[in-house]
């Protein structure tokens, strides 16, 4: 997480894609895989089914009460790839949780807490004792736990890089066992809402993929445990391919099934300043001077402008071609900087983008830059060749700017926090200067404006273009009559400083979450960049994120 990427990323992106060939479909036996080698007590289910039930469209519990789950994501150090963490929190913290009104954790759950890569399908007690401790803790003080597969066997899936779950079908008779030991062994534990399938999927071929591996861990799951929830998660992208019409959601079938996503829009916005994510200040929030959206698509560019010169050249400036807006599909423009095959460097520094009326008048200028910070600039390369980056030591008028280098394959950065609306029959111009270092191919290197379509409404920074994102879902789990839940949501840290906005983007969420009946589980208790406890160890109410912990228990009590 939230080493995220979002929607917007379905369209920056075009990464390489794999094969099906290693996929099993649903119902098909598995000769490869194994039974677990530990030996496990025989466990029967209840013919008295005490767990939460779907009624419908509708949660409700043992004897058809409706319920409602809102509480928080127990990150659990899972990305340290070790052995089961007692450190993350001790029971302290289950009754903080539910002071703040919580029901409801998201336990975020290792592969490896279970089980050895080089000891398959052998179980290790410690992570039994380790999850069986936390069900005490949690029944203590009425807790549900939604168990989630965070990272599978083949890797974790938010970045792309989870890869060999898709193509190691090893991989995944390896979570399925997993997951049905998990089902047997608890099969009814009342403390368990459910389990939550695989978080953040990123298929590398098709969306085919997850809906075979999710059925498939349906059946296994059902196999040993016909009660539990099950939580389906969208896709967060596929990748090189856009959204289908189910918006990445797996085709399954099945009893019981609640459908997740995540939350985290404007996601320049969320994820601003944060180390991982390398997007400089993003702003505030409400504003009603940037621009969002839904998914836009890329339509024209302003081909036209100079380009620099091939080999080694100084600074110089290139004013670009005004480009008149006279077709009704252009509805947003946004810098972009192009190094198509450079094979060298160039740098790029000093951009701006001026807008003139129908008749040529100078109306204003819409963006300045002095190119000093990545901050939302996002890279592409069509065949992932180059580099970019921020340079210390080299600049127009100072020491810095941004550089592409070694591409080999069209290629550029583009400036998605720099959105802006365009008017039609309006001209835009963008200018600004280039130095090249043994640049290849001069014609394929310039400044230019991207122009966008989209079939949704362009709204300000506020409530109104959150809401819009979820009535999304909302509109297709209706087709579907279904319940969502939001698994995670959240806002980096540093949204919480400097006047930008972070508790009233919180309570903007939760509102838009009751007022559509939408399960909820804040992203996250206990991490530096999200959490509302920070730092490294067991959580200490001295380095905390007290305002949200007192929003929350404002709005949730």
């Amino acid at each position: 997480m939230k080493k995220y990427l979002f929607l917007l990323f379905s369209f920056v992106m075009i990464l390489s894609c794999g094969s099906d060939d290693n996929q099993v479909p649903p119902n098909t036996p598995n000769p490869e895989s194994q039974e677990p080698k530990t030996p496990v007590p025989a466990i029967e289910e209840n013919s008295e089914n005490l767990l939460l039930q779907l009624d419908g469209a509708q949660l409700v519990d043992a004897n058809k009460n409706p319920m409602y789950l809102q509480g928080v994501a127990f990150g659990n150090f899972v990305w340290q790839n070790t052995t089961s963490p007692p450190e993350h929190h001790t029971e302290e913290d289950y009754k903080r949780v539910s002071d703040m009104g919580m029901n409801a954790i998201r336990f975020y759950m290792n592969y490896s807490y279970f089980e050895d890569e080089t000891n398959a399908y052998a179980y290790k007690q410690s992570g039994w004792d380790w999850l069986d401790q936390n069900i005490a803790w949690a029944e203590k003080y009425g807790i549900y736990l939604i168990l989630n597969m965070h990272v599978p066997q083949g890797g974790y899936q938010s970045q792309g890089e989870g890869d060999a779950l898709w193509d190691n079908v090893e991989n995944q008779n390896r979570l399925a066992a997993l997951w049905k030991e998990i089902a047997r062994r608890y099969v009814n534990q009342v403390q368990i809402a459910g389990f939550g399938l695989l978080n953040e999927p990123v298929p590398n071929t098709s969306i085919n993929q997850w809906s075979q591996l999710a059925q498939r861990l349906i059946n296994d799951i059902r196999s040993a445990n016909k009660n539990h929830l099950i939580f389906v998660e969208k896709a967060i992208y596929v990748k090189g391919r856009e959204p289908d019409e189910n918006l990445d959601f797996p085709s399954v079938t099945g009893t019981n099934l609640v459908y997740e996503f995540h939350g985290y829009d404007p996601y320049f916005y969320t994820h601003q300043l944060l180390d991982f994510a390398r997007l400089g200040d993003g702003g505030r929030y409400p504003d009603e001077n940037v621009i969002e959206t839904g998914n836009t698509e890329w339509y024209t560019a302003t081909f036209d402008n100079p380009s620099l010169a091939s080999g080694t050249t100084d600074w110089t400036f290139f004013e670009g071609i005004p480009f008149i807006v006279n077709d009704p599909e252009i509805k947003l423009a946004l810098p972009a900087l192009v190094a198509d095959n450079v094979g060298g460097k160039v740098y790029f520094d000093d951009i701006t983008v001026k807008e003139y009326d129908e008749n040529g008048n100078f109306v204003r200028d819409v963006y300045e830059a002095n190119l000093d910070a990545l901050a939302s600039w996002l890279f592409w390369s069509r065949n992932e060749s180059g580099a970019n980056g921020l340079s210390i030591s080299e600049g127009h008028n100072d020491s810095s700017s941004l550089f592409i280098e070694n591409t080999t394959d069209d290629s550029n950065m583009s400036n998605y926090g720099q959105l802006f609306e365009v008017r039609q029959g309006y001209s835009y111009q963008i200018s600004g200067w280039m130095k090249g270092e043994n640049v290849a191919n001069g014609t394929g290197t310039k400044i230019r404006l991207d122009f966008l379509t989209t079939d949704f409404p362009v709204f300000k920074r506020n409530k109104d273009y959150m809401a819009s994102v979820t009535q999304q879902i909302v509109d297709w789990a209706q087709t579907k009559n279904t319940v969502l839940y939001m698994g995670e949501f959240g806002v980096g840290n540093p949204c919480f400083e400097n006047d930008k906005g972070g508790l009233q983007w919180v309570t903007d969420m939760v509102d838009i979450l009751k007022e559509n009946d939408i399960h909820f589980t804040y992203h996250t208790y206990h991490e530096d960049a999200f959490g509302l406890y920070l730092g490294n160890g067991q959580p200490d109410p001295n380095n905390v994120n007290q305002p949200l912990i007192d929003l929350f228990t404002e709005l949730l009590n």
